[in-house]
């Protein structure tokens, strides 16, 4: 297999609360033990006046600017590159530029919303046929854990139970890989 891609969704400062304050240190728990074997990168969500979640929900967080939008301290210096998006996919022609530029044939998935952008993001990848795995303990919601949970139950009937999996599971695919 070529290269890995692990690709943390918006895991910015605007996106901590309650249901997520513990994800940030796992997931770079994580990111410490396959760094050397994967790409590492990043999304962040800049919202402003002409977002769908700006018109149709008079959402004025994460705006552009703000401390809100920017990454997690936690998580800022593990990521080669972060890319700003303004929908809840990141599966754009920039990032799939990097895909192609990087020999990316796998990804692996982490980060918030579980039901928003982790979502469109991995289904948007899957439909452009692109081999993509969601960690399902390294993502959450900020709604909750029932929303957290209907999203992945969304997610393993879209891409299949094999694509949603936990983050141990996850280590050992990616060692197996460089084995």
């Amino acid at each position: 297999m070529g290269n890995i891609l692990f690709l943390i969704i918006d895991m910015q400062n605007g996106f901590i609360n309650g249901y997520t304050k513990d994800l940030p240190e796992k997931i770079l728990e994580f990111q410490n033990k396959i760094r050397d074997s994967v790409i590492t990168a990043g999304t962040r969500y800049v919202n402003h006046k002409g977002t769908a979640c700006y018109v149709f929900e008079n959402w004025k967080s994460c705006m552009e600017g703000t401390e809100e939008a920017e990454i997690v301290p936690e998580l800022r210096g593990c990521m080669s590159q972060v890319f700003d998006k303004d929908k809840y996919s990141c599966w754009n022609e920039e990032m799939k530029q990097f895909i192609r530029d990087n020999g990316v044939e796998k990804i692996y998935f982490a980060g918030v919303n579980t039901g928003c952008c982790v979502l469109n993001s991995v289904l948007d990848c899957y439909n452009d046929v692109v081999d993509c795995t969601v960690i399902e303990d390294l993502c959450g919601s900020t709604s909750g854990i029932k929303e957290h949970e209907a999203a992945l139950t969304v997610l393993r009937s879209c891409i299949t139970q094999e694509r949603v999996i936990s983050s141990e599971q996850a280590e050992i695919e990616i060692c197996l890989n460089n084995a």
